[in-house]
């Protein structure tokens, strides 16, 4: 159980082989306790695989599966694995380890070890030795590779394409359609831009386990710069398959290769780097936990920028994450989206973003929150590949970037177009802030608070400073959800108000508020409070 077997022949000629394998199956049940598969040694493919036709009981526990196929001259690699523990059954995982290993009914059961595979034929053994001498001509052929011979596997490799061509994915990797895990992707390196990425949709099965997943396809690359990455996650690979292995478990991994010896000769590799940060314009890194982090910039010009953001997430929701909102509004320009994300190396929560996006001229203010666990140097699962960057950096892709001229620094505090600002309220307050209209208007109020079951209980109100009447107030009803927690309640609209003067006030109860969260943050903690702008600023 939970091993792999193999061994080589060679076909000098056309001619059919005949394949006998003795190996455990379930009564009732298409649920194999063994796989056994052929692949041919030069071009990876699969020419036989086992199936139940022609098979037979020999035992209560043992069946026999006859086969024939036949195949062309050349060299072969025979694959035999035993993987009890994938299958389940009403007794559970453990349960079917027992049934195959005898001890469901007696100590003394050893059917397993009966299990055989045996390939009949005119030709010759291969021995290991030739086996693995052949795999490793194969691996040393491609252009571009990374082989992922173990768990929390992270690398890189640069390759420069001289001229147009088209090249050949060869890929290996792990992914269900709620994610994947082991995994490669391919970037060009000038401008951010991912030109290929292996995921459950574009990916076949590779044999054995289900999430077994294999890419093999010729794409093309226009002439430019590009790095090919490769990541997996803390378990099931070459080193320690928790499941059935794929069908070519050696090649588990991405590799690039090309038929055309013009072709071949247009790819240069290069040692790559990420980036080095370079052309900062924000940089929020290694964040703790109830961390909150925000930062504003203007750019002079309009801008492409590369968003590396690293964070935690779960079924769709995002607990450690970034987002950009324009400086004189609270609009969202660009957000850690989960769905807009990949897996980040170690546990599957670690999620990242590496995008470039494009801003406009103008102000914005860039934040970062994390929640009450799983951070940096305070991991409770695996950490991430690049543990270093949780959080975000934003940096320019713009050739000619100039620090001095293209980017200043942005207050909200100097924003013009603010009325009155209270914001990042703890517990236990109540906060004034008067502005005053010379003429009648509609202001915009942008408020956060706490309400449930119809009521609210961190909320705001406008009031007449002269007659010391309300003339606004954040009721439940008029709010929607501010993201987190259901009690999060966010107001975000127009108001009329006479010119004159007034207050704006925000109140809070003894509980949830601004880094004293109860229950999940919101989507904008720092304005937990109440902001009123200029109606221009919608």
């Amino acid at each position: 159980p939970e091993e792999i077997e193999y061994a080589g022949c060679k076909l000098n000629s056309r001619g059919e082989v005949n394949i006998n394998v003795v190996s455990g199956h379930l009564r009732g049940k298409s649920s194999y306790l063994a796989t056994a598969w052929i692949l041919n040694a030069e071009n990876r493919d699969v020419v036989w695989e086992l199936t139940d036709s022609n098979s037979k009981w020999m035992s209560r526990k043992l069946r026999n599966y006859k086969d024939a196929v036949e195949l062309p001259a050349g060299s072969y690699e025979v694959y035999f694995s035993v993987f009890p523990g994938y299958y389940y059954n009403n007794s559970g995982w453990s349960g079917l380890k027992n049934w195959i290993m005898g001890s469901s009914d007696r100590d003394d059961d050893d059917s397993y070890e009966e299990y055989s595979l045996k390939v009949l034929g005119n030709g010759t053994s291969i021995n290991k030795s030739t086996i693995r001498n052949n795999r490793e001509s194969i691996q040393r052929k491609a252009l571009v590779s990374i082989f992922a011979s173990r768990d929390d596997l992270y690398k890189k490799q640069g390759f420069k394409v001289n001229r147009d061509t088209e090249l050949m994915i060869y890929a290996l990797g792990e992914a269900r359609d709620d994610g994947s895990f082991d995994y490669g992707w391919i970037i060009n390196t000038d401008t951010r831009e991912r030109v290929w990425q292996m995921d459950y949709m574009n990916t076949d099965e590779a044999g054995g386990a289900k999430k077994n997943r294999m890419y093999k396809r010729n794409i093309s690359f226009p002439k430019g710069n590009y790095a090919l990455y490769y990541v997996s996650d803390d378990s099931h690979s070459p080193l320690e398959w928790n499941a059935s292995p794929p069908y070519d478990p050696e090649f588990w991994g991405v590799s690039i290769y090309s038929d055309n010896s013009q072709a071949a000769s247009a790819v240069e590799l290069f040692d790559y780097e990420e980036a080095e940060m370079k052309n900062l314009i924000v940089d929020f890194s290694r964040l703790g936990d109830d961390e909150f982090r925000s930062e504003g910039f203007t750019l002079t010009r309009d801008m492409n920028v590369r968003v590396y953001a690293v964070g935690e997430g779960r079924h769709g929701e995002m607990f450690d994450y970034a987002w950009i909102t324009k400086g004189n509004s609270r609009d969202r320009v660009w957000e850690m989206d989960y769905y807009e994300t990949e897996h980040a190396g170690g546990a599957s929560k670690n999620r990242l973003y590496d995008g470039v996006i494009r801003l406009k001229k103008g102000s914005y203010v860039a934040n970062f929150v994390t929640d009450d666990s799983h951070s940096y140097r305070d991991w409770n699962s695996a950490q991430p590949f690049d543990p270093e960057h949780w959080g975000m950096t934003i940096m320019s892709v713009e050739k000619g970037f100039n620090s001095n001229k293209d980017v200043q620094a942005f207050s909200e505090d100097e924003d013009k177009d603010v009325l009155a600002r209270i914001a990042r309220v703890g517990d236990d307050k109540k906060l004034r802030k008067s502005f005053k209209l010379d003429k009648d208007g509609s202001v915009r109020v942008y408020a956060v608070g706490e309400g449930r079951g119809g009521h609210m209980y961190d909320f705001a109100w406008i009031e007449d400073r002269r007659t010391g009447r309300v003339v606004w107030e954040m009721t439940y009803r008029m709010t929607e959800h501010a993201g987190g927690s259901k009690k999060n309640r966010l107001f975000d609209g127009s108001v009329f108000l006479k010119s004159g003067e007034y207050e704006a006030v925000f109140e809070t109860d003894d509980s949830h508020s601004f880094q004293r969260w109860n229950a999940a943050a919101p989507h904008d903690p720092r304005d937990w409070g109440v902001t009123v702008y200029k109606a221009s600023s919608q």
